[in-house]
């Protein structure tokens, strides 16, 4: 190769080299910019959903250790840009130790601030609420320890106020035929609430956990991968809100975890008889109906607290296929069993006082099973 040749291979080579140096520093610099833009934003919670988080902030907690628990609970998405934001501004040295509560609308210096401050710290009370329990027996449990008001709890149970924080409730078709339009969405834990809270703090911390526990991928016992009861509800061809309703009378009616699946059977094979006018392969009529006896009083538990001239919209002794609503707040276990009942023949099934389960394809076997069971 001549001399000139040669020149001209290295000034070829020269200017690829200068061609891939500008691409990456182009990408390098888009990279840099788009960390920033999403740290920006993050730092002002812009975007946000606003609904109340409580966390608990141990003794001598570093910056590393505040930054995994706000990062944990949702409160912050970028924690490696929250850490430099504390180290830049001197935010990050003393935290008080304690419970706080904290929204998902903060930024990061109204976090880090609230945190700092002894007199945020809140007298933490923990409340169990039971799988199965309706709305009506969470407002006397939150009554009863002082937390908040029966009547406000109730009340924002009826409301439409958290729509906009909480978007799935936009999903529900039938609002105002619905007791409380939030029963079945008050997912059955135990909760950290603090005396004389407010109502819609106490409903935006049990939605959220439904959100996390129901709409978002976690781990469900006996699915090998996470994923979410959104996606195996669909799967399945059902809507969540379908797999609410019934879950929530499995959970009201079932005598334990092995009989939710059967009982979850029968309700499904009822209901696909709408399709035929309620009859059955069996050429029994009215299977439409589903005549479960604990949506006969809702949203009373018996016939002692029914008052005069009560009219049960919820009674499927009189109504076709499912009730508006939910009539409790069903647990992961009775959930699951609306997703995938039991394959049976069954249409009929009753418990003896003792909880012994009884299932039958024809009525004339469940008036046998019915004697069998003294009732």
């Amino acid at each position: 190769m001549n001399k000139k040749a040669k020149k001209g291979h290295f000034q070829s080579n020269k200017s690829f080299f200068r061609i891939v140096w500008f691409v990456l520093l182009c990408l390098i610099s888009a990279l840099i910019a788009r960390y920033i833009l999403t740290g920006i934003n993050d730092m002002l919670a812009i975007g946000k959903d606003s609904y109340p988080v409580q966390v608990e902030i141990p003794e001598n907690a570093s910056i590393d250790d505040v930054a995994d628990i706000l990062e944990e609970h949702n409160l912050i998405n970028e924690k490696e840009f929250f850490k430099l934001y504390a180290i830049a501004t001197k935010s990050g040295k003393k935290f008080v130790s304690g419970s706080y509560e904290l929204s998902t609308s903060m930024d990061y210096q109204a976090l880090l601030n609230h945190i700092q401050n002894q007199s945020n710290i809140k007298d933490i009370v923990d409340v169990t609420f039971t799988e199965g329990m309706s709305v009506t027996e969470m407002a006397d449990m939150l009554d009863k320890n002082e937390i908040c008001s029966k009547d406000k709890f109730l009340e924002c149970c009826k409301s439409n106020d958290f729509d906009g924080s909480f978007t799935f409730l936009k999903n529900i078709d039938n609002p105002t035929e619905r007791v409380y339009k939030l029963e079945g969405y008050l997912f059955p834990d135990t909760y950290k609430f603090y005396h004389g809270e407010d109502a819609e703090s106490i409903i935006s911390k049990m939605l959220s956990n439904y959100k996390k526990r129901v709409l978002q991928k976690t781990t469900i016992e006996g699915y090998g991968s996470k994923t979410s009861v959104k996606e195996l509800a669909e799967k399945n061809g059902m809507s969540v809100e379908t797999v609410l309703n019934i879950a929530s009378l499995i959970q009201a009616e079932a005598a334990d975890k092995d009989d939710m699946y059967k009982v979850s059977s029968v309700i499904h094979n009822r209901l696909s008889t709408l399709k035929n006018d309620g009859k059955n392969s069996f050429g029994e009529f009215s299977m439409n109906y589903l005549r479960i006896d604990a949506t006969v009083y809702y949203p009373y538990r018996n016939k002692n607290n029914v008052p005069k001239n009560f009219t049960g919209l919820y009674n499927t002794y009189n109504i076709q296929g499912l009730p508006p609503g939910p009539i409790c707040n069903p647990g992961m276990d009775a959930i699951i069993a609306a997703i995938n009942p039991s394959q049976t023949d069954y249409f009929y099934y009753c418990h003896s006082k003792d909880g012994d389960a009884y299932y039958a394809k024809t009525n004339d076997v469940h008036v046998a099973n019915l004697r069998k069971a003294g009732l």
